[in-house]
């Protein structure tokens, strides 16, 4: 304990960047532990979808909506009051950073389960897997 007191009164700038450091780190694992939507990645929601568990919605714009989503996704408006009628749904958008964004605003609104495709669209053509035109 002698050492901890001596290095905090010798280097008080490193001390407050220590304790700013842990600070974060312990807020972003409560915020990480307590949010309501979870990632899902692309082998996990391929298997959902072949046992017909889940609900897909897409959040991106209707022009690249029809140019090629995920198969029996439905073209959702993420900032829409509408509530949603399924106990499980899963997110997408072009990439991760808005399909948090997305599950985010939908799990804010609704009282259903939440995942997000981690990657988002991006992710799923990057494994190759088909997309469906159209709609």
């Amino acid at each position: 304990m002698d050492h901890s007191l001596e290095f905090i009164l010798n280097h008080p700038v490193l001390s407050v960047a220590l304790f700013i450091f842990i600070y974060l780190i312990i807020s972003f694992e409560i915020k990480n532990f307590t949010k309501k939507y979870k990632g899902i990645n692309c082998s996990d929601l391929v298997t959902k979808i072949n046992e017909s568990q889940i609900v897909v919605l897409d959040t991106r714009e209707k022009s690249e909506y029809k140019k090629g989503h995920i198969s029996q996704a439905i073209l959702h408006d993420s900032s829409s009051t509408k509530k949603i009628d399924f106990t499980e749904v899963v997110v997408y958008d072009k990439d991760e950073m808005t399909s948090v964004s997305s599950a985010e605003k939908i799990s804010k609104n609704n009282s259903v389960k939440v995942l997000y495709l981690e990657g988002g669209i991006q992710s799923w053509t990057e494994n190759n897997l088909p997309l469906v035109e159209g709609k």
